[in-house]
């Protein structure tokens, strides 16, 4: 990029009765000159200012304001200094402000404003080379961030289907847990309740074994019971014959005797 570092000088013709006076704009214009030449860029530019006040309608102030301001780095403040300069009816004095507008442009980054300030610049001037040459360093640069900005785009559409399809696979991945923890609360539950089944069954069993268990007992008792009814009956048969003998044998023995008939 070529930088145009000028500064300009205001005809003498213009303030006839203040030539060589410091405080004339001519002569605060003259030594803000001297002053940006030795690169003491804020000093130059409080000249300027103060010229401005004393005659705002100069455009070669502005344009030399402009000039200390994008040496100090103050682009935007620049930039409008140029803007001021750039309205002047000298076409060379438009031309320069305009060429100057586009290197601050450049300088803060703008690239496609800066295309424009050229062009407005070589429209005034077309033999402009030094115009020409940073319009084309211009278009350069803006064909590249066009090219980046695509890549920057495509990248991050595709980190976005990236995360897209990460959150897809995650949500199937989530379906599929899901399923599997259905599938297994069925199972879980299918366990359970063939283990009930079973405790069920094992419960009919165990009452089905203590109701022939105790039917064999009732059984048992029954058969017992009748065994002692039967030993019952014959000890009182037997105790009845005993009886009877014992009767029998007492009747016996109160027969009495009697005498004879002699």
């Amino acid at each position: 990029m070529r930088r145009r570092d000028l500064v300009l000088v205001m005809l003498v013709a213009l303030y006839p009765l203040l030539v060589g006076f410091g405080d004339s704009p001519q002569g605060r214009n003259r030594k803000g000159n001297r002053l940006y030449r030795d690169g003491r860029f804020d000093e130059a530019l409080t000249e300027y200012r103060g010229a401005q006040v004393l005659a705002p309608e100069f455009s070669a102030l502005a344009f030399n304001a402009g000039n200390a301001l994008f040496r100090k780095g103050e682009l935007p403040d620049a930039i409008r200094e140029y803007g001021n300069a750039a309205l002047s009816d000298d076409y060379l004095m438009s031309s320069s402000a305009l060429y100057n507008a586009g290197n601050a442009f450049l300088q803060a980054g703008q690239v496609d404003t800066a295309v424009e300030a050229f062009k407005s610049a070589l429209k005034l001037n077309p033999d402009d080379q030094d115009a020409k040459h940073n319009l084309e360093v211009a278009l350069e640069l803006l064909k590249q961030q066009e090219q980046e900005q695509q890549e920057q785009d495509q990248q991050q559409d595709e980190g976005e289907q990236g995360e897209d399809q990460d959150e897809q696979d995650q949500q199937d991945q989530d379906e599929q847990d899901q399923e599997n923890q259905d599938e297994q609360g069925e199972e879980d539950q299918e366990q359970q309740d063939q283990d009930e089944q079973d405790q069920q069954d094992q419960d009919g069993q165990q009452e089905q074994q203590q109701g022939e268990d105790q039917e064999e007992q009732d059984q048992q008792d029954q058969a017992m019971s009748q065994e002692e009814a039967e030993r019952l009956l014959d000890a009182i048969e037997a105790a009845e014959e005993e009886l009877q003998a014992e009767l029998r044998a007492a009747k016996a023995g109160k027969r009495e005797k009697v005498d004879k008939d002699w």
